[in-house]
This record gives C-alpha cells, structure tokens and sequence, in this order.
C-alpha cells in the first residue's frame, strides 16, 4: 500500500501552478505520514492542501487514502475527477501512475453503486438521503435504498425510492405532479353567514295515526295474548297430571323398587317439567303481547307529525309520533 501511495505522491510536478510555502509544508508531511503508513493522518493532511489550493495531485491522492480507509462512496467521486482531471501520460512513471488510479477507480466501483439524477426544470433543491447534492453529474452510494426528494420554487415536492446493488449505474428521473411555475390556488375566505329571522308559518295539519299500522299492532298483542292464555292453561293441566300420578304412588303403596313406581315417578316428573316450561312460554307471551298492545296504544294517542324549526345556525328538526 505504501508503495502504491508513494509512487502517486513522489511526481510533485503534476500540478505545474505555483504552490505556496504552507501548501509545499503540508504536502511533504503527507509523504512522510505516508511513508510511516500513518494513512489518517495522510489523509487530513492532503485535505488540508485541498482546501488551500485544489491540485488534481491532492484530489488523486484523497481518493486513493479513502480507498484504503473504508470510505468508499468519498474514495469513488475523489477518483473520478482525478482520473477526468489527470493529463495524458507522457512518460513511464506518469504512464504507471494513470494506471495505477485507473485501477483503483475500477475496484472501487465494484463496491458502490452510482446514481444519476435528473432533476424538473423548476427545481430548486435535490436531496438525496437528506443530503443536498447536484444534479447532473454521477452520485456514488453504498449498495441498498436510499430516498431522493426535489423541492421546486414554488413549493413543489416530488420523492422516490431508489435500490441499487453494487457495480449497478441507475438513472432517476423525478417529476413533479403539477406543472412547474404552477402557484398553489389560494383558499378562498369563508363566506360571511347572516342570520335570517325564521319566517313563522302556518303549522300544518297533524296526520292521524296509519290504519295499517295500528291493525298490525293489534293483530299482534292479541295474538299473543290469546297464545299465552292457551299455554298457561295447558301448563294448568300438566299441573293436575303431575299431581295426579304422585297420588296415584301415595294411593297405591307402590315400592319404591318396584317397577310400577319407577313408571309412575318417571311420568310425574315429565308432566311436573313440561308444566313449568308451558308456564314460562305462557308468561313470556302474555308480557311480549302487553307490550305490543301498549305500543299501539302510544301511537294512537300520541301526535304523528314533523316538525322543522329554522334557526340562524341551521335546522332543528324534531319527530314526534
């Protein structure tokens, strides 16, 4: 690696400009940082000449430092402009030092993917993972997905979601949903609401109860009356049956092992059971019955009519039967 590192460094003339005292300084504690395999610190230091003056030297040696630090997605837009900046070869050792930074921009390549974006006319900002960033020339992300958003000027906002492998060149186009230049419309301001005084009209004529409705009503109690009555008296009977059979033990001194008692007991007990659901079917009738005649009764008093008040904030309507 310090081979490779040193061989990119050593040819200072790349960069024919005149550099300054502090530039020079900085560039020769890189090499020794370098050369002692200090690549951190190699790599603050060449950053440090970058952002004093942008040699195509620092900017090759930034990425190759990236490189071998793990920061591929920085390593792989360092290389590419160096590589785009770098002048043809004119001789061996520059020869070798193209082909060195060929290589190490192939390789990194295969590890990152590179996303082209192509942004609306009306954009104002494009972001890439939150991260603003420009549009046109080549991103380079680490494999997986990664959201892309443009805002326009006039408040527009399209966003998408974007998943490339490693080695993979994608081009996203984004477009906003409506035209550009497009102002949002204004909300319009809510309408003034004057209360009117409710005009006081005639009240109409009250309907009287519907025929249908009350013979239905009183079909139905008195059909359930007359079922309860018949279930209680035939619960009445299954009393007396039930009575009956118990006397008929007591009568003819019947032992209890014998099976004339188990007969008679087993009839008793069935006529005692079916007397107590009959009673509660009878009740359950009588009182659905009640209910229904009460019912029909509410309706035919009562008032059947409608009532619709106007007021300033809306209608009050009111239903009474």
């Amino acid at each position: 690696m310090a081979a490779a590192l040193a061989l990119c460094s050593s040819a200072l003339a790349a960069d024919p400009a005149p550099r300054s005292r502090e530039v020079d300084a900085l560039i020769r504690e890189a090499d020794a940082a370098v050369k002692r395999l200090d690549v951190n610190r190699a790599r603050d230091l060449w950053a440090q000449v970058y952002a004093l003056k942008p040699l195509t030297m620092a900017l090759c040696q930034l990425g190759q430092l990236d490189l071998r630090l793990g920061r591929l997605e920085e390593a792989a837009a360092e290389l590419s402009k160096c590589v785009e900046q770098m002048p043809a070869p004119t001789n061996a050792v520059e020869r070798r030092r193209y082909e060195v930074r060929q290589a190490d921009l192939a390789a990194v390549r295969q590890r990152v993917a590179e996303i082209h974006l192509l942004a609306p006319p009306d954009a104002a900002r494009l972001l890439l993972n939150g991260k603003e960033v420009k549009a046109g020339s080549p991103i380079y992300v680490a494999p997986g997905q990664h959201e892309v958003t443009v805002t326009g000027r006039h408040g527009q906002v399209a966003r998408t979601l974007v998943k490339v492998a490693a080695g993979e060149s994608r081009n996203i186009s984004l477009s906003f949903e409506s035209p550009p230049g497009a102002a949002a419309p204004r909300a319009r301001p809510p309408a003034r609401v004057t209360a009117a005084p409710a005009r006081i009209a005639q009240a109409p004529a009250r309907s009287g109860p519907k025929p249908w409705i009350v013979g239905t009503g009183a079909a139905v109690s008195t059909a359930l009356l007359v079922t309860g009555i018949g279930l209680h008296l035939a619960a009445n009977a299954s009393d007396n049956e039930a009575v009956a059979r118990v006397a008929q033990v007591g009568d003819e001194q019947l032992l209890p092992s014998s099976p004339e008692f188990r007969q008679v007991y087993d009839e008793a007990t069935a006529a005692n059971t079916r007397a107590n659901l009959l009673h509660g079917f009878g009740s359950g009738a009588l009182i659905a019955g009640a209910v229904a005649g009460a019912a029909t009764l509410i309706y035919v008093v009562l008032p059947h009519d409608t009532e619709i008040r106007a007021r300033a904030a809306g209608a009050e309507v009111t239903i009474a039967w």
